[in-house]
Protein backbone atom coordinates (compact mmCIF):
# COMPACT_ATOMS: atom_id res chain seq x y z
CA UNK A 1 0.00 0.00 0.00
CA UNK A 2 1.52 3.30 -0.95
CA UNK A 3 2.37 5.55 2.02
CA UNK A 4 3.76 9.08 2.94
CA UNK A 5 4.89 10.44 6.09
CA UNK A 6 5.74 13.92 6.48
CA UNK A 7 8.00 14.99 9.26
CA UNK A 8 7.86 17.82 11.70
CA UNK A 9 9.61 20.96 12.05
CA UNK A 10 8.05 23.97 9.92
CA UNK A 11 4.54 23.65 8.58
CA UNK A 12 4.53 26.49 6.12
CA UNK A 13 7.77 25.21 4.64
CA UNK A 14 6.39 22.05 3.83
CA UNK A 15 3.11 23.45 1.83
CA UNK A 16 5.01 26.31 0.28
CA UNK A 17 7.79 23.51 -1.21
CA UNK A 18 5.28 20.35 -2.23
CA UNK A 19 1.79 22.34 -2.52
CA UNK A 20 0.98 23.12 -6.20
CA UNK A 21 3.87 20.29 -7.68
CA UNK A 22 3.64 17.01 -8.88
CA UNK A 23 4.05 15.56 -5.36
CA UNK A 24 1.30 17.24 -4.07
CA UNK A 25 -0.99 15.78 -6.86
CA UNK A 26 0.70 12.63 -6.12
CA UNK A 27 0.29 12.90 -2.42
CA UNK A 28 -3.54 13.40 -3.39
CA UNK A 29 -3.77 10.68 -5.17
CA UNK A 30 -2.20 7.94 -2.90
CA UNK A 31 -5.14 9.17 -0.14
CA UNK A 32 -8.10 9.24 -2.42
CA UNK A 33 -6.61 5.57 -3.85
CA UNK A 34 -7.16 4.92 -0.01
CA UNK A 35 -2.94 4.86 0.54
CA UNK A 36 -1.78 6.21 3.88
CA UNK A 37 -0.58 9.63 4.64
CA UNK A 38 0.56 10.27 7.87
CA UNK A 39 2.15 13.57 9.58
CA UNK A 40 3.91 13.99 13.49
CA UNK A 41 4.00 17.52 14.44
CA UNK A 42 3.79 20.19 11.84
CA UNK A 43 3.27 17.36 9.18
CA UNK A 44 0.01 16.70 11.00
CA UNK A 45 -1.06 20.23 10.58
CA UNK A 46 -0.32 20.30 6.68
CA UNK A 47 -3.07 17.81 6.57
CA UNK A 48 -5.97 20.95 6.49
CA UNK A 49 -7.17 23.25 4.47
CA UNK A 50 -6.25 26.17 6.75
CA UNK A 51 -3.30 25.84 8.67
CA UNK A 52 -1.76 28.09 11.80
CA UNK A 53 1.53 29.00 10.32
CA UNK A 54 2.30 31.60 13.56
CA UNK A 55 0.48 31.90 17.08
CA UNK A 56 1.52 32.19 21.04
CA UNK A 57 1.17 29.42 23.42
CA UNK A 58 -1.62 31.00 25.55
CA UNK A 59 -4.59 30.09 27.23
CA UNK A 60 -6.02 33.76 26.84
CA UNK A 61 -5.94 34.50 23.04
CA UNK A 62 -5.44 37.92 21.73
CA UNK A 63 -7.13 38.51 18.42
CA UNK A 64 -4.28 39.53 16.17
CA UNK A 65 -1.54 37.07 16.95
CA UNK A 66 -2.50 34.18 14.49
CA UNK A 67 -1.24 33.75 11.02
CA UNK A 68 -3.08 31.29 8.86
CA UNK A 69 -1.97 29.91 5.79
CA UNK A 70 -3.72 26.96 3.39
CA UNK A 71 -2.29 23.67 4.29
CA UNK A 72 -2.60 21.04 1.71
CA UNK A 73 -6.45 19.78 1.92
CA UNK A 74 -6.48 16.43 2.94
CA UNK A 75 -8.93 16.87 5.69
CA UNK A 76 -11.34 19.79 4.62
CA UNK A 77 -12.58 22.19 7.15
CA UNK A 78 -10.28 21.60 10.21
CA UNK A 79 -7.64 22.87 11.67
CA UNK A 80 -5.14 20.80 13.67
CA UNK A 81 -2.92 21.65 16.19
CA UNK A 82 -0.42 19.54 18.10
CA UNK A 83 1.76 19.01 21.04
CA UNK A 84 -1.17 20.66 22.23
CA UNK A 85 -1.36 20.43 26.08
CA UNK A 86 2.05 19.76 26.58
CA UNK A 87 2.41 23.50 25.08
CA UNK A 88 -0.54 24.98 26.36
CA UNK A 89 -2.19 25.42 23.25
CA UNK A 90 -5.90 25.54 23.87
CA UNK A 91 -6.11 29.37 23.38
CA UNK A 92 -4.52 29.67 20.04
CA UNK A 93 -6.94 26.69 18.62
CA UNK A 94 -9.94 28.95 20.24
CA UNK A 95 -8.72 32.04 18.32
CA UNK A 96 -8.14 29.86 14.80
CA UNK A 97 -11.75 28.73 15.01
CA UNK A 98 -12.67 31.64 16.13
CA UNK A 99 -11.43 33.33 12.85
CA UNK A 100 -12.24 30.34 10.58
CA UNK A 101 -15.97 29.45 12.24
CA UNK A 102 -16.62 26.87 9.82
CA UNK A 103 -13.84 24.94 10.54
CA UNK A 104 -13.54 22.23 13.12
CA UNK A 105 -10.50 22.78 15.37
CA UNK A 106 -8.45 19.77 16.50
CA UNK A 107 -5.80 19.86 19.46
CA UNK A 108 -3.55 16.57 19.13
CA UNK A 109 -1.65 15.89 21.84
CA UNK A 110 2.30 14.30 22.17
CA UNK A 111 1.97 10.78 21.64
CA UNK A 112 -1.46 10.47 20.04
CA UNK A 113 -2.87 10.31 16.93
CA UNK A 114 -6.23 10.58 14.44
CA UNK A 115 -6.67 7.77 12.45
CA UNK A 116 -9.30 8.88 9.56
CA UNK A 117 -11.42 6.72 7.53
CA UNK A 118 -14.50 7.94 5.50
CA UNK A 119 -15.75 11.09 7.92
CA UNK A 120 -14.41 10.01 10.61
CA UNK A 121 -11.83 9.35 13.05
CA UNK A 122 -9.96 7.31 16.14
CA UNK A 123 -7.94 8.62 18.81
CA UNK A 124 -4.98 6.71 19.35
CA UNK A 125 -1.84 6.76 21.93
CA UNK A 126 -1.37 8.06 25.33
CA UNK A 127 -2.46 11.12 25.18
CA UNK A 128 -6.25 13.18 24.48
CA UNK A 129 -7.59 15.14 21.15
CA UNK A 130 -9.80 18.50 21.84
CA UNK A 131 -12.15 19.05 19.48
CA UNK A 132 -12.68 23.20 19.50
CA UNK A 133 -16.53 23.59 17.47
CA UNK A 134 -17.33 27.55 16.69
CA UNK A 135 -20.70 26.31 14.72
CA UNK A 136 -23.17 27.02 17.15
CA UNK A 137 -21.13 30.26 18.44
CA UNK A 138 -24.00 33.38 19.49
CA UNK A 139 -21.29 36.02 19.92
CA UNK A 140 -17.62 36.87 19.19
CA UNK A 141 -16.07 40.10 19.52
CA UNK A 142 -13.38 38.79 16.91
CA UNK A 143 -14.75 41.49 13.81
CA UNK A 144 -14.21 44.18 16.25
CA UNK A 145 -12.13 44.36 18.92
CA UNK A 146 -8.71 46.08 18.71
CA UNK A 147 -5.56 42.69 17.73
CA UNK A 148 -4.34 43.42 21.52
CA UNK A 149 -7.58 42.92 22.98
CA UNK A 150 -8.79 39.48 24.87
CA UNK A 151 -11.35 36.92 22.59
CA UNK A 152 -14.90 36.95 24.11
CA UNK A 153 -16.57 34.06 22.45
CA UNK A 154 -20.02 32.43 23.61
CA UNK A 155 -21.48 28.98 23.09
CA UNK A 156 -18.36 27.62 22.06
CA UNK A 157 -18.22 23.93 21.96
CA UNK A 158 -15.61 21.49 23.09
CA UNK A 159 -15.30 17.71 23.40
CA UNK A 160 -11.99 15.92 24.93
CA UNK A 161 -11.56 12.35 23.64
CA UNK A 162 -9.04 10.08 24.31
CA UNK A 163 -7.94 6.48 22.70
CA UNK A 164 -10.39 4.48 21.59
CA UNK A 165 -12.75 7.73 21.00
CA UNK A 166 -14.08 8.12 17.56
CA UNK A 167 -15.70 11.11 16.25
CA UNK A 168 -17.85 11.94 12.85
CA UNK A 169 -16.36 15.08 11.51
CA UNK A 170 -19.28 15.30 8.95
CA UNK A 171 -21.87 15.71 11.87
CA UNK A 172 -19.24 17.26 14.51
CA UNK A 173 -20.09 14.72 17.22
CA UNK A 174 -18.39 12.06 19.79
CA UNK A 175 -19.33 8.48 18.16
CA UNK A 176 -18.51 4.93 19.05
CA UNK A 177 -15.62 3.61 17.39
CA UNK A 178 -16.96 2.45 13.41
CA UNK A 179 -15.87 -1.44 12.51
CA UNK A 180 -13.41 -0.74 10.44
CA UNK A 181 -11.38 0.51 12.95
CA UNK A 182 -11.19 -1.91 15.36
CA UNK A 183 -7.71 -3.28 14.71
CA UNK A 184 -6.30 -0.22 14.82
CA UNK A 185 -4.26 0.20 17.62
CA UNK A 186 -1.50 2.65 19.13
CA UNK A 187 1.83 1.88 18.39
CA UNK A 188 3.74 4.80 19.84
CA UNK A 189 7.86 4.84 20.66
CA UNK A 190 9.47 6.26 23.65
CA UNK A 191 10.46 9.77 23.94
CA UNK A 192 8.44 10.51 20.04
CA UNK A 193 6.48 13.52 19.88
Amino acid sequence: MPSVFFSGGDQLRITSQIGDTPIDVRVHEIYEGGGIIAGTSAGASVMSDTMMVKGPNAASFRIGHIRMAPGLGLLPNVIIDQHFAERGRIGRLIGAVSQNPRVLGIGIDEDTAIVVKGGMFKVIGSGAVYLVDAAGVTHSNIAEAEADAALSIHDLKVHVLSSGNGFDLANRRPVGVPEEFATVRAKSAAGSA
